[in-house]
């Protein structure tokens, strides 16, 4: 099983509606898919039309392996559940105190999925915190949205450095922009820029800036359900065949991408 952070410490740069695209597009593969929505904002969770937790014991919840899955919700859509996020995530930092106990709890309730499912996605709050760090060290990989802008371009640079001066991050970093208006000289310049200065890092797809992804919010749906043949979609699509390969996720079949 591979387990992925939607992850960036800036928010509105796209990072839930990406997730919960890749979520969809994972398993529309045919890949057994979760994906744990930690933000307490719980986007996620009402993109996929599921009511939140309701009065969270986050202590029992991390420590015990049996009880989140309790918490498991079938969406819509086939070999696709979701744990929904709750207010009360809000204080999960507080949960992940101690790093190396929350790193082994983490762990083990990622390796509790592993029979059942193929893909483990987080959708993860937008900080630095314990509980970032937690995932940045149990995870395989972290898919970070950029917008070509200077500010969110600052804080790629802040989070890229965060994760070589960590210990023991243990994922690997994949950014790719988002939100792009390649109309904006701003944006054409800061993706050549990066892609010149971070070779092989940045993914060379992109999700352009379009109303049909700030749509997903008034459906409560994936993109691809209400506008299959949208050029976002067809972007999210190439995107993800991307980030397959880059990642090695193989489909049922064993085949790449």
């Amino acid at each position: 099983m591979k387990s992925i952070a939607c992850y960036n410490m800036k928010g509105g740069v796209g990072k839930t509606s990406s997730a919960v695209n890749f979520a969809y597009l994972s398993a529309a593969n045919g890949l057994r898919t979760i994906i744990w929505d930690l933000d307490p904002q719980g986007a996620a969770t009402f993109h996929f039309g599921i009511a939140p937790l309701q009065k969270a014991k986050l202590k029992k919840l991390v420590k015990d392996k049996k009880m989140i899955k309790t918490l498991v919700e079938a969406t819509p859509y086939e070999n696709l559940s979701a744990i929904p996020a709750g207010f009360e995530y809000r204080n999960m930092d507080l949960v992940m105190e101690d790093s190396k106990k929350s790193r082994k709890k983490l762990n083990k309730i990622i390796e509790s999925f592993a029979a059942d499912y193929d893909i483990f996605i987080f959708d993860c709050p937008p900080s630095i915190s314990n509980l970032s760090d937690t995932v940045f060290s149990t995870v395989d990989y972290i898919f970070m949205p950029v917008v070509p802008a200077a500010m969110p371009q600052q804080t790629f640079l802040r989070v890229k450095m965060y994760l070589e001066e960590m210990d023991n991050p243990g994922a690997e970093l994949i950014p790719f922009f988002n939100m792009v208006d390649r109309r904006k000289s701003g944006h054409r310049k800061i993706m050549w820029d990066n892609k010149k200065a971070f070779p092989q890092i940045f993914c060379d797809n992109y999700i352009p800036a379009r109303a049909d992804i700030e749509r997903m919010g008034m459906r409560q749906a994936p993109l691809h359900t209400f506008a299959p043949k949208s050029d976002a979609a067809r972007a999210f699509a190439d995107l993800w065949k991307e980030l397959r390969a880059r990642t090695k996720i193989q489909d049922p079949s064993g085949t790449l991408a």
